[in-house]
């Protein structure tokens, strides 16, 4: 028996995540929204959802433009779209308008036959108020399945070996420490471009720095000696400066993505090819709760706080689906050890791109930070 093709009608008028989802799970060979005027108006509801719609790879039709609080008019809009397509089994998801549009579609889609379906997205729970259920999860979507939405692929990179994450916890426990052990060992010649097995000779270390050794020895970095007060470390493992030079404050992120225990997925070290290029987008963080996308921006620099960078993560996030995605700017850099003046204004320019600054003292607490901003974002994915 061949398969009926699904249609989906969506009602744009208010938050449009719910929209998303259903989209996402249905893949229908039929987008029909049903839109308020003032959702129609540039910038508003349909200009924010559209783009991610397109990438779905439906036909979506053109929105028929209803008065939110005109129910004959929104009941007959919704009978003109089913009725013009007869041959499609029809999902109404009525969740995202006024309560008025939402009675006017329920209605038109029980009396036709149609699944109608409300998303309580808090709960993550599909209401089903007329027909079948959805088949599966809508709510839940890995990193790569979310990417390929909009047609990108990314690599990430393998879950660390046990003594990498542990080093890197007990290096987020002092970040500024972590910055000046990576300059410490630059100023023996420590760099990117030497891999092999060599000494690094005459190294000044904390009391925090010389505590991280014995991890260091354990992850397969360095074997070390102490002459005078002043530590020569035998670099063992090509992966030492990519390492210190931040690597370790990505797995510290993944790691309290982890352990937030509110996300279905979630990816390190992601390398997303750009279209034409030989160079590759880096996504240091990238996880998914509710079928939405966290992603996260990871700098180990001295002077972390920079616009191009904020720039950067924003063009990242207009790629896999703007304003939906929520955004963090992590930073080893504590505020205490920051320039007052160049943390202020990087935050003003955060701010107005809607992304959350995350710095040094505060990643004890970062599960609990990506937790937060997963339930309830700062900025409301619109």
């Amino acid at each position: 028996m061949t398969q009926q093709p699904t249609a989906l009608l969506i009602l744009i008028g208010g938050r449009q995540i719910p929209n998303i989802l259903s989209a996402q799970h249905l893949r229908p060979q039929i987008i029909a929204p049903i839109a308020s005027h003032e959702a129609l108006k540039p910038g508003q509801a349909w200009d924010k959802v559209r783009p991610a719609l397109n990438n779905i790879g439906s036909t979506i039709l053109p929105p028929a433009a209803v008065d939110a609080f005109d129910l004959d008019q929104i009941k007959q809009a919704c009978a003109n779209v089913i009725d013009s397509h007869p041959a499609m089994h029809w999902v109404c998801n009525i969740t995202c308008a006024t309560t008025i549009m939402s009675i006017g579609a329920y209605e038109i889609g029980r009396d036709k036959g149609a699944d109608v379906w409300y998303f309580d997205t808090n709960s993550q729970r599909v209401i089903v108020l007329a027909g079948q259920p959805p088949q599966g999860n809508p709510y839940r979507l890995s990193v790569t399945e979310y990417l390929r939405i909009y047609q990108r692929q990314a690599n990430p990179a393998p879950p660390p070996p046990q003594s990498w994450l542990e080093l890197a916890r007990q290096m987020a426990q002092a970040p500024d420490e972590a910055i000046e052990f990576r300059e410490q060992l630059r100023t023996v010649g420590a760099n990117a471009s030497y891999s092999e097995q060599r000494w690094l000779k005459g190294v000044s270390l904390t009391s925090a720095m010389q505590d991280w050794l014995p991890s260091l020895r354990d992850a397969g970095f360095i074997e070390y000696e102490c002459q005078n007060d002043l530590y020569n470390l035998h670099q063992v493992h090509r992966d030492l400066w990519k390492f210190v030079d931040g690597l370790w404050l990505e797995i510290v992120a993944w790691d309290a993505a982890r352990q937030a225990g509110c996300f279905d997925d979630c990816q390190y070290g992601l390398e997303m090819p750009i279209a034409g290029q030989a160079a590759m987008n880096q996504l240091d963080l990238a996880a998914t709760s509710a079928a939405s996308l966290l992603i996260a921006e990871c700098k180990t620099d001295q002077n972390p706080f920079k616009t191009s960078y904020l720039d950067k993560l924003q063009s990242i996030t207009d790629l896999i689906g703007g304003s939906f995605v929520v955004k963090l700017f992590i930073a080893a850099r504590s505020r205490q050890k920051a320039n007052c003046d160049a943390l202020r204004s990087f935050s003003d320019q955060a701010k107005a791109r809607q992304i959350v600054v995350v710095t040094g003292e505060q990643l004890p607490n970062l599960k609990d930070i990506l937790a937060k901003e997963a339930k309830t974002p700062t900025y409301s994915r619109t």
